[in-house]
């Protein structure tokens, strides 16, 4: 199948900002906007976890209620299936405080916690792209503060 280009562009312009949109409810703690970027059955591997469906997500996120996170994303490649299909690689280098609280000011600048890369199905449903899945997986971490994703 042969795409137009303007198509493909709006496409991965679409992804892309979808992508985005995600770390930033991620990093602001906007939850439920989070959890409506997925399909009602989508998949978030996370931590060696897989959290099916909104509700699950949601749930997921009452451990990070003191995380103060930064995810900075790069090499954001989106490879189109077709005109509703897309997959997606991206790096995240990922910046976390535990126990920080905003009234203390800005966090002091730390190491990265670890280099992440996530690979996402995405699906367009009425004409709204969302993730199918999701997953991440460490490549790279602080062995000093990170002991959760094993060897």
């Amino acid at each position: 199948m042969t795409m137009e280009r303007s198509l493909a562009r709006a496409i991965e312009w679409d992804c892309t900002q979808h992508i985005l949109k995600f770390y930033r409810y991620l990093d602001e703690k906007r939850y439920q906007e989070l959890a409506e970027l997925f399909a009602d059955d989508g998949s978030w591997t996370r931590l060696n976890v897989e959290l099916v469906g909104k509700g699950n997500i949601l749930e997921a996120m009452r451990e990070r209620d003191d995380w103060l996170t930064a995810h900075l994303v790069t090499n954001v490649c989106v490879d189109i299936i077709d005109d509703v299909h897309a997959n997606t690689t991206q790096y995240i280098t990922l910046y976390r405080h535990e126990g920080w609280k905003e009234s203390k000011g800005p966090a002091p600048v730390v190491l990265p916690l670890g280099v992440l890369r996530h690979r996402d199905q995405l699906v367009c449903i009425n004409g709204e792209w969302k993730f199918q899945r999701k997953t991440s997986r460490a490549i790279m971490v602080n062995r000093e503060r990170v002991t959760i994703y094993g060897n």
